[in-house]
Parts: C-alpha cells; structure tokens; sequence
C-alpha cells in the first residue's frame, strides 16, 4: 500500500511540473545534497522536492550520486533542470527613452565651470614657493658641475692666465633648496718689467654651501660663499740673476650669486659673479645629474 501512495505521488508531482513547466520529472534515486556544509541522502525525486520547497536545494547547491567524479552544482545536472526554480536573468540597466516624435527634448546643463584663478591666488602661491623649493630646471637632480672661465683680481699685478674654475655640488635635503660641493681655481698673475719677470702661480681649493631659488622654470638661480685655501708659488728673476721659487699661501673666499640656465634634460650654461680673492665673475658650462 505505501509503495502505492509514493508512486502515485511521484506520478502527480510529475504531472503538475509536466503541466507547469512543459517537461517531465524522471523518476530519480540516490542523490546525496550538501545541507549547511553537510552531506544528506540518498533522496529520491520526492525527497529532492521537498528540499526544493524548503529552499535547500538550487542550482548552485553541490550534489552528488554513484558515478559522478566529483560533487558538483544541481545547475549542471540535466535531469535535475526540472526540479530546480528557474533563474530570471538580471533586469537591464535604466536607459534614456528615445524621444517622443513631435516633442521638444529638454536641453541639458552643462556642469558648472570651476572658479577663475585671480592674480593674487598666483601671486600668493610664487611667494610661497620661490623661496623654498628648487626650480622644475632642477627639481629631481642631485648632482651640479660647473665649469668656465672668467676674471678676477690681480693684487697690482699684470693677468697672465685667467681664472679657469670647475665646481661640483649636491643635494643634501628634499625639504630645503640647498647644495654643498667643491670648488678649484687655477690663475696667474705676472710682474714684468725691463728689471724683473716674475710670474705668480695661484691654485685655490675650497667648499661651497648654495640657496637655491625656483624664480623661473628654466633657470636654476643661487646664492652661496665659497671658503678655502690659496696655494701661491713664485718664479721668475730679475736683471741681476734667477730668484728661488717661493711659496705663498691666503685664505680663498667669495660672496656668489649665480643662475644655471638648461637647455637639455643634462646640459646647460652657467654665469656667476661676486666678491673673491681669485675670481669675481665667470661664465661656462653647467652639467646636471
């Protein structure tokens, strides 16, 4: 009598899903159905059902039976598609309805446009940041070279060669525009008269410290001291006869301002003019790392 009842009930439920979905329910056993993360069965197709109605049982449950490799999704089953809910797919997003013919379309406002920048909102942002930060000539380098030629005192004496310079200066902070570096000045000076011909021979080696300042893009413009030592050897002779070399030495040092001017991303020309014992003004070749 109960084999009975669930056949006749199995053959209703086919029925009803027959009628309400166009396919029949195959008569199924042995399914195993992953409940809460623990397997459950074997159900049959009234026992599937009813897992179904309670909501335990989609397509994206895993099931399992003698023969399957592996537990996998309910939805990849093909006799189980009559059991399961189908799926609606996702509405479309929302869509401007094209226009009615005959009916004026309603202009659209453009954005409202930002505010204009006055002068003293530039001026104010020059002040704030000509003072403390490197040019954009030189922002991301770390390394200066300097190199030329120029003028510089004689102490009474005639220029024999001019001052021929080079100096090197780094980084040393992100937060301030400063660089610290080297210098060396090579300079002769001469006396020469019909008694005597002597030639004073200057090398100076020194320190630099810079501040820097961002005035215009392209230009790297500073100020700075220079402080070091001269070493000064004398040879020459007068009417009477050859004198002995004699050495010499003074302090080396100079006020600088000066402006680096680049015309590539590595070179560039430099001028520089100030107070110092071997050297007030030069101009050259400026190099950037």
């Amino acid at each position: 009598m109960l084999n009975k009842t669930l056949a006749l009930s199995i053959f209703l439920i086919s029925a009803i899903c027959h009628i309400a979905f166009g396919q029949a329910i195959p008569n199924l056993t042995g399914y195993f159905v992953a409940v809460d993360g623990q397997p459950t069965g074997p159900h049959d197709t009234a026992g599937l059902t009813d897992l179904v109605k309670r909501g335990q049982l989609n397509r994206d449950t895993l099931v399992w039976r003698d023969g399957m490799p592996a537990w996998v999704a309910a939805g990849t089953v093909e006799e189980l598609a009559p059991l399961l809910p189908v799926v609606p797919p996702p509405l479309p997003t929302a869509q401007v309805p094209p226009p009615v013919p005959g009916q004026a379309q309603q202009p659209r406002v453009p954005p409202a446009l930002p505010p204009p920048i006055t002068t003293q909102q530039v001026t104010a942002e020059r002040e704030g940041t000509w003072y403390n930060s490197f040019s954009p000539a030189v922002e991301r380098n770390r390394v200066f070279i300097n190199a030329g030629i120029g003028l510089g005192p004689t102490s009474g004496y005639n220029m024999g060669i001019p001052p021929i310079s080079a100096s090197v200066a780094f980084r040393v902070t992100d937060t301030l525009p400063i660089t610290v570096g080297a210098t060396g000045i090579f300079t002769t000076w001469r006396w020469s008269t019909a008694w005597v011909d002597i030639t004073y021979m200057n090398v100076g080696v020194g320190a630099r410290v810079m501040y820097h300042f961002n005035f215009a893009r392209n230009f790297d413009s500073y100020v700075g001291l220079n402080l070091g030592y001269v070493f000064q050897t004398v040879r020459g002779g007068t009417f009477a006869g050859g004198i002995a070399p004699v050495s010499n030495s003074f302090f080396l040092w100079g006020a600088i301002v000066g402006a680096r001017f680049f015309f590539t991303d590595r070179f560039g020309i430099y001028a520089e003019a100030g107070a110092s014992s071997l050297q007030f003004f030069s101009v050259g070749l400026a190099i950037k790392f």
